[in-house]
């Protein structure tokens, strides 16, 4: 694993296992931030520009951990032939822990999309129903974000502290 990333032309530390759960904590924290932002102003022109943004992002995150490819990202490759039996173990168990519980964050999604078929969806404010409307899809996207990065996130968050490289 990388112990030096460079962002933006800035070389960040990431040896010690504190740094890098803080880059985790800011990469969520992104994400919900831009989600919150595009869950509120979907429907004009901004909720459009920020979706992009946040496809763009969940891209730049894809190519910055190194998921399943080859391109040089914080995270080695995940092919089987690579690595000893303690590395390929250790890869292992963050996808097992990564997808034991992963359906259950598609459960809000399905009480959001009960709360519209309800009797009472016709009585309640318009905007409360618009926030409902709109409520499903999100859960969703979070949804696929954590489907997508939470394997190599667990990685970086229970690594311990690295040598620099030399």
């Amino acid at each position: 694993m990388k112990t030096e990333v460079v962002l933006l032309g800035m070389h960040i530390n990431i040896a010690s296992q504190a740094r890098r759960r803080w880059l985790v904590v800011l990469i969520y924290a992104g994400f919900a931030a831009l989600g919150t932002a595009w869950f509120f102003v979907s429907g004009h022109f901004g909720g459009m520009f920020l979706g992009w943004l946040i496809l763009f992002g969940f891209m730049f995150l894809g190519r910055f951990l190194g998921g399943r490819s080859s391109s040089g990202g914080l995270l080695p490759p995940l092919e089987r032939d690579d690595g000893d039996e303690r590395e390929l173990h250790r890869r292992d168990h963050a996808y097992f822990m990564a997808y034991k519980w992963w359906d259950l964050t598609l459960v809000p999604a399905l009480v959001a999309v009960g709360l519209k078929n309800n009797s009472f969806y016709a009585t309640w404010d318009p905007v409360v129903r618009g926030l409902i409307d709109r409520l499903p899809v999100g859960l969703l996207a979070g949804a696929v974000v954590l489907y997508y990065t939470l394997p190599q996130v667990i990685l970086l968050w229970t690594e311990p502290d690295m040598e620099p490289q030399g």
